[in-house]
């Protein structure tokens, strides 16, 4: 079934037809769509110690990705460079376009669409759920509480969480 977000890519040749399901990410590959995330020959280093080795790839709009590697094995390190947290050793991290650690660009203007969680995050203790889930949009991009706490119930509700809007951290 298609939702309208993909296309059908007809091949003919050889005496035969092949109907193709196209998804967006890969359309925008066809067609020569710049990626969402751009990582070009990243290297990170600690001292002698080198964490990502030569990493480079493209991040379309709605492609999903995962990283799945050992403890150690660069996964956060890797996240940290892209959102400008890490600085790298060598090569470049694009996201929409910008170059991440370039002096011109503005990090923070890079950071507004980009969510991360960290390993050993911590929550607010005196706010719920609800309210440390609001607290950036309402705080950083002047969103009204009302809008706020409907896109954060949505938001939990489709992360199957919307029972614990109301709880505290540590409950």
């Amino acid at each position: 079934n298609c939702t309208g977000d993909e296309a059908l890519l007809i091949l003919r040749g050889d005496n035969r037809t092949w109907f193709v399901w196209l998804s967006p990410f890969f359309i925008g590959r066809l067609i020569g769509m710049v990626a969402k995330i751009q990582v070009s020959d990243l290297h990170k280093s600690f001292g002698q110690n080198e964490i990502l080795k030569g990493l480079t790839l493209d991040v379309q709009e709605q492609e999903v990705l995962c990283l799945i590697g050992p403890s150690g094995s660069g996964k956060s390190t890797f996240l940290r460079c892209l959102n400008g947290l890490e600085s790298v050793t060598s090569g470049t991290v694009m996201v929409n376009g910008q170059r991440v650690g370039d002096p011109h660009v503005n990090l923070n203007h890079i950071r507004e669409n980009i969510g991360m969680v960290f390993q050993h995050f911590n929550l607010f203790p005196h706010l719920s759920v609800l309210q440390n889930v609001t607290l950036g949009p309402v705080q950083l991009n002047g969103l009204s509480r009302a809008d706020a706490d409907a896109r954060a119930k949505k938001l939990l509700a489709q992360v199957g969480l919307a029972d614990k809007a109301a709880a505290m951290p540590h409950a």
